[in-house]
């Protein structure tokens, strides 16, 4: 009888040890995935068209607003340099989650947007963003759908929401 209780014991110390063990690789993987987060807000605020294409998995598509879905780096590069050539957008991560898997993970928070309007003003903007991203075999994140939209109301005649 003695022996059952250590080995129930043992088989529970074992539990929660897996537990905490898969509770510190998730916090790790989640951190980094908040990190490659900041790394491409970084190089998409810089303006580097080459490097915040290169935070994107091949098969990665794009959400722009008022915009077909951009799919595949040559079309996501074609909605970047737009977005370049039009706004400055920032982001901060508000919420971070990584699959139980580790193999697919998101970010999500709130966007801050400054752009000309068509009559040459300056115009501010606040929205969200939710980023679905994918590991890569050699560890890194890459992203894999990217969406955003504007607090704004709809001015174009758009249903309610």
């Amino acid at each position: 009888m003695r022996l059952g209780h250590w080995m129930i014991a043992g088989l529970l110390s074992l539990v929660v040890s897996a537990g905490t063990a898969f509770g510190q690789e998730r916090g790790k993987a989640e951190y980094a995935l908040a990190a490659t987060d900041a790394a491409w807000m970084k190089v998409y605020h810089a303006k580097d068209l080459a490097k915040s294409v290169a935070f994107c998995d091949e098969l990665a598509s794009m959400l722009v607003p008022n915009a077909p879905i951009a799919t595949g780096k040559d079309a996501i590069a074609k909605a970047i340099e737009s977005d370049f050539k039009n706004d400055d957008i920032a982001w901060h991560v508000k919420k971070v989650g990584v699959a139980k898997s580790g193999d697919l993970g998101y970010t999500s928070g709130t966007t801050e947007m400054t752009f000309k309007d068509a009559s040459g003003n300056t115009k501010s903007d606040k929205g969200k963003y939710l980023t679905v991203w994918k590991k890569q075999a050699d560890g890194t994140w890459k992203v894999l759908v990217d969406m955003f939209n504007s607090d704004l109301p709809a001015t174009t005649g758009l249903p309610p929401a």
